[in-house]
């Protein structure tokens, strides 16, 4: 967007110079500079909300500018101004950003215009903000929206893989600049397929859903819970070692063991454990611990394991290797 703003004032920088129009000239050289040097930063740096910041602030100078330097047939230059700023910038950041540009252009006009010229073009301008804020405002509540549908698992309203990756990749970012404690919980319903092929897949539907709101009847606001497969799931518990998430896993076993989930038929956990401590490691590696103390459990079910030491089972004293 800023090189075609950048191509789009070039022609008019080349006639106002062929004009001798030096002060527009020169504002409207400016302006090509920093719009290609902005959209050089977006192509190559990438930081997106930044550069559209840049690039408002940059329109909203240029036009008043244009406005203070040409006078009032300028204008019309501050009518897209307005619309662009709730097309680049947050709801509020955009409303306050237009209620600045008003004043401004306020300030500027009065002493060019007569008093009810300056009401309209004042009033034409606020129904422009008027109309963007409105259609900025339900875009950014349907974007809202759909983003939480695209992290959400549907039958449990947990998070969901994509969730995961996002969320699990922050926190190594996070490990990265600041080490502290981060721990993976990956969690696997025991025999769920004997739940299904014997009960029914409703059943074993109300069997995950109830699991997921025991589980987050235990965890903390800021932990995480992701169903990442069938009847997979992982937990991101925030700041926690070891030691700490064994205990959260045993603890979250022992409860869905004593839960009445299906009369006469016992649910059960197996629980794999993998704390994050080598900065180079990568998600993929991370995940892979965890799947193998996972792999540990499921061999005698009903039980934690974390990726080095003891297995805890019904007895949590009983290790196994």
């Amino acid at each position: 967007m800023p090189c075609l703003s950048a191509a789009g004032i070039l022609p008019l920088t080349i006639y106002r110079f062929i004009q001798a129009e030096w002060d527009m000239a020169l504002l409207d050289l400016a302006i090509f500079i920093l719009m290609c040097i902005i959209g050089y930063f977006a192509y190559h740096r990438k930081h997106v909300s930044t550069i559209r910041l840049l690039f408002c602030v940059l329109a909203v100078i240029g036009s008043l500018s244009t406005l203070y330097l040409k006078g009032e047939s300028q204008l019309f230059w501050c009518y897209p101004t307005i619309a662009m700023l709730f097309y680049f910038l947050t709801v509020r950041v955009a409303a306050i950003s237009s209620l600045l540009t008003l004043i401004g252009v306020a300030i500027l006009a009065a002493p060019l215009l007569s008093n009810l010229l300056l009401a309209n073009v004042l009033i034409t301008l606020m129904i422009t903000a008027s109309c963007s804020l409105a259609f900025s405002y339900e875009t950014s509540k349907q974007n809202e929206q759909l983003e939480t549908l695209t992290k959400t698992d549907p039958l449990t309203k947990t998070l969901n893989r994509r969730a995961f990756t996002e969320v699990a990749e922050r926190q190594i970012s996070n490990f990265q600049r600041n080490p502290i404690a981060t721990s993976m919980i990956l969690l696997d319903i025991d025999h769920f397929k004997t739940i299904n092929d014997q009960y029914g897949h409703n059943q074993g539907d109300d069997v995950l859903i109830k699991v997921c709101q025991l589980i987050q009847q235990e965890l903390r606001n800021n932990d995480y819970l992701f169903r990442i497969g069938g009847e997979e799931f992982i937990i991101l518990p925030y700041a926690i070692n070891q030691d700490h998430a064994i205990q959260l896993a045993i603890k979250l076993k022992e409860l869905i063991a004593e839960h009445n989930f299906i009369e006469n038929h016992r649910v059960t956990i197996s629980c794999g454990i993998a704390e994050y401590t080598n900065k180079e490691e990568t998600l993929k590696e991370w995940y892979a611990e965890a799947d193998s103390a996972l792999y540990r459990a499921k061999s005698t079910r009903n039980t934690v394991c974390p990726t080095k030491g003891n297995c805890y089972s019904d007895s949590q004293s009983r290790a196994t290797k």
